[in-house]
């Protein structure tokens, strides 16, 4: 059973860090910000048990404001770095679209969503609880990008199942995170069915 938990680091604009686990393996999503709120995350864990081990440390596009908690958390949290094979964040395994990281007695699915960053990627979990999507995906709306590769990407994304709770990269929404069913249907640009519709939508990014 993977468990999430949703941290609000701060960072340079209401950062989100995630730690996963599942059963004794522990990931660890864009850390940035505040590490120190990671740590205190890391260390109820480890009283769990069975207690977790550091597997991954996940990066969904190499932003400054995404990776700046990657050195502090290696300090305590040594697990390799891992992020898109497009990236040019120096990483310890580079990932490929459709590459099944093992995790517990689940999964995590990588999956290129290039647009905001060529080497954006998301995460989604075995048992389609949960889907990281960095600054790909917003609840409400996407991040800033090139509009033909990230229309590409919300086709993808928009073929998922409903259930999966989108977890992204910044407290931007009405609420911290959402079901991808919801988001189908309220967030303009994961709806739009269009490249033409995609760009004119674009134009109110703020």
């Amino acid at each position: 059973m993977f468990q999430i938990d949703q941290i609000n680091v701060g960072g340079l604009d209401s950062n989100f860090s995630y730690f996963i686990r599942n059963g004794n393996a522990a990931a660890v999503v864009d850390p940035c910000g505040d590490v120190s709120k990671i740590r205190a995350v890391w260390e109820r864990a480890k009283r769990l048990a069975p207690s977790p081990v550091p597997t991954y440390i996940l990066l969904t596009h190499a932003h400054r404001d995404h990776v700046s908690g990657v050195a502090e958390l290696r300090t305590f949290f040594d697990a390799p770095v891992c992020a898109s094979r497009y990236t040019d964040y120096p990483c310890d395994r580079r990932l490929d679209d459709g590459e099944l990281l093992p995790f517990g007695d689940g999964s995590l699915e990588c999956i290129m969503t290039p647009g905001h960053t060529r080497d954006s990627i998301c995460y989604r979990t075995s048992d389609d609880s949960a889907l990281f999507t960095g600054d790909t995906l917003f609840i409400g709306c996407c991040g800033f990008c090139r509009a033909e590769p990230m229309f590409e990407s919300m086709l993808r994304l928009r073929a998922l199942p409903d259930s999966l709770t989108v977890y992204s990269g910044h407290d931007y929404g009405d609420v911290p995170c959402d079901s991808l069913g919801r988001q189908k249907i309220v967030n303009p640009y994961l709806s739009a069915e269009t490249l033409p519709v995609f760009r004119e939508r674009l134009r109110h990014l703020e």
